[in-house]
């Protein structure tokens, strides 16, 4: 009887070694992937800015709209990399990628209205 129970016991101890760690290694995963979409999305604002100094310079009111939305997307994005954090596990991934790839869709729509 002592043995099942310490062995119950050394079960009940790892599985929750074992959650803590993959609590640690998402968190730490969290930190790595909101370090790298803040700086994408700094390399957003800075385009943001010069395409505001292009329709400055040549009054566009499309343009200006443009960057309206842009910044409103942006400020989107930046709320969804800070609730990121309470997403579950079972969320994170999935949440991650369409984070990532949002971010990607918005630095490419810009850099295309600089191109213009």
């Amino acid at each position: 009887m002592k043995m099942i129970i310490i062995g119950l016991i050394l079960v009940y101890s790892f599985t929750n070694i074992m959650a803590s760690e993959t609590i640690k290694g998402m968190q730490k995963d969290y930190e790595l992937f909101k370090t790298d979409m803040q700086i994408k999305l700094a390399e957003t604002e800075k385009k943001i800015n010069e395409l505001k100094l292009k329709a400055q310079a040549e009054s566009t009111v499309a343009q200006e709209k443009s960057i309206v939305e842009y910044e409103q997307k942006r400020d989107q994005l930046k709320t969804q990399l800070e609730d990121m954090e309470k997403a579950g596990e079972s969320k994170w991934k999935r949440t991650k990628r369409r984070l990532a790839e949002s971010i990607d869709k918005l630095n490419k729509l810009v850099q295309k209205s600089l191109d213009k």
